[in-house]
């Protein structure tokens, strides 16, 4: 299954659109894509981008011309500005959401209303950060010790199957960085089971700690270190 995407920052003009799209196609050496996303959708890169340029009736030619299977975007904003894209744009195949249990009820990423928007529209959900740039692996000892009194799963385990519970998601997406993880990964995805009310009420005792601390919500993006004028790399001192 092979995926991509277009990034609203590089489109300045009608013909940058063919153009990148071409030039993943020459870089993959395929004949067409699974999944094509418009990347990072938000108020202001929907409006001055992608409706600027066109790009969604632009995703839908290249659907129709079976160089792409499936057509969707990812998404960071309110549950306000989603209704709004699905309501315009309702033939959306799929919306690719940051939803984990740490921003489940966050009022800034607003994982769950999101997730309830495309719900209402009929729109899968595939997940993006479910263990929240390993944040959610990595844990505070307090709450590292909630996970291991639920049973023998990987931190990553119940993060995962927490995202991957939900009847409308339909692929978790996991930033697998070793075999061990992919192993891991497999270990509790082959049979999945959604957490149990134990389990849920586990992850979210681990979220409690969270806010109780204060602790950065970062996903290790490093978008604010790329944008940094003094380049100092901000997400290893919220790892501190």
């Amino acid at each position: 299954t092979l995926t991509t995407k277009l990034h609203g920052g590089y489109v300045k003009s009608l013909e940058d659109r063919d153009r990148i799209f071409n030039e993943q196609l020459n870089k993959t050496g395929a004949e067409y894509f699974d999944y094509y996303l418009l990347h990072a959708i938000g108020r202001d890169m929907y409006e001055n981008k992608y409706l600027k340029f066109d790009c969604f009736n632009w995703l839908r030619e290249k659907k129709r011309l079976g160089l792409v299977k499936h057509i969707g975007f990812s998404f960071h904003d309110s549950a306000a500005v989603l209704d709004r894209i699905l309501t315009e744009q309702p033939d959306m195949e799929f919306v690719q959401l940051q939803l984990n249990f740490l921003d489940w009820e966050s009022e800034g990423v607003q994982s769950r209303l999101c997730y309830e928007v495309a719900c209402k529209h009929g729109v899968p959900v595939i997940v993006m950060e479910p263990v929240k740039g390993g944040s959610l692996v990595n844990l505070p000892s307090e709450a590292d010790a909630i996970l291991r009194s639920l049973g023998d799963g990987s931190n990553a385990s119940y993060a995962i199957r927490f995202a991957a519970s939900f009847d409308n998601v339909c692929m978790v997406l996991s930033g697998m960085g070793s075999m061990e993880m992919v192993r891991d990964n497999i270990s509790y995805m082959k049979d999945f089971k959604p957490l149990t009310p134990e389990e849920m009420g586990g992850v979210k005792r681990v979220a409690d700690v969270f806010r109780s601390q204060n602790l950065i919500s970062c996903t290790a993006c490093n978008y604010c270190t790329e944008r940094c004028p003094k380049n100092i790399p901000i997400p290893a001192y919220f790892a501190c």
